[in-house]
């Protein structure tokens, strides 16, 4: 976990309500980000919920003028931009991954006796993976320019923890570097060993197809790329509405320091 913030009397705490749910929603998205069981669909949806309470903290006066006197604003709106290119690459990503999936589902579903082969399906989703990997991988080179200054305040402490977040999710995208051989590897002692850590969908579906690709099975579970399917969906909507109020604040910050 990266060290927080103690927050300056630069946004001096007060008794209105938007206050304390700030504070309740950075404590709440830090507890999902430090629990390992903690999903990245409900970690983007933390994310979400806190940014609905810095737009409501934006716009009370007393914050406004505190934050057109705040020297690392400058700094927040330059790493809003990228964070905002982050979140619609990794959404191009889910979409290309999505719509390979149904591919495969659909020639899965016309399939009788073997007759409809997938693997140029299969083929093609390997390939758009690739690439993803190379995207999400630049992704997270990018995210670790957002820079963060060591002036303590509200603003810093809610693009902190949404590089964390990000990171997380572009991690779980991007899945392992390994070789599709590990991954079969690593899966088969998953149920071995209870401490094995955990594999995400991402690579056990491309473990899985990997497989199938070069002529080592030809099993493939419809419900797992069903699942699959629904956990990509889910995550490319929360995502969606986290853009949305990603480029709300920064927009709010800019019609702030026009003022």
């Amino acid at each position: 976990m990266a060290a927080y913030h103690t927050r300056s009397n630069s946004f001096p705490s007060k008794s209105h309500p938007v206050y304390d749910q700030l504070d309740e929603s950075l404590c709440r998205l830090r507890s999902s980000q430090a629990a390992s069981t903690s999903s990245v669909t409900n970690k983007l949806t933390d994310l979400k919920d806190l940014y609905k309470c810095v737009d409501e903290f934006l716009q009370l006066p007393l914050n406004q003028k505190n934050v057109s006197q705040t020297q690392c604003v400058e700094q927040v709106l330059d790493g809003s931009l990228r964070l905002l290119d982050i979140c619609s690459t990794s959404r191009d990503v889910l979409v290309q991954s999505r719509e390979c999936l149904q591919d495969i589902q659909s020639v899965l579903r016309r399939r009788c006796s073997g007759e409809l082969n997938i693997t140029n399906e299969v083929g093609e989703y390997l390939k758009t993976r690739k690439t993803s990997k190379k995207i999400i991988k630049k992704c997270l080179k990018d995210i670790k320019e957002v820079d963060n200054t060591n002036e303590a305040n509200v603003l810093n402490e809610v693009q902190a923890i949404t590089v964390e977040v990000f990171k997380s999710m572009l991690s779980y995208i991007g899945g392992s570097q390994k070789s599709s051989w590990s991954f079969s590897k690593l899966i088969s002692q998953k149920s071995e060993k209870e401490t094995t850590t955990p594999i995400s969908e991402f690579d056990a579906v491309d473990a899985t197809l990997e497989l199938i690709c070069h002529k080592k099975t030809a099993n493939v579970d419809m419900s797992q790329l069903v699942k699959f399917e629904l956990e990509i969906k889910e995550i490319d909507e929360v995502l969606e509405c986290l853009f949305r109020h990603l480029v709300k604040t920064r927009s709010t910050l800019l019609n702030i320091l026009s003022n």
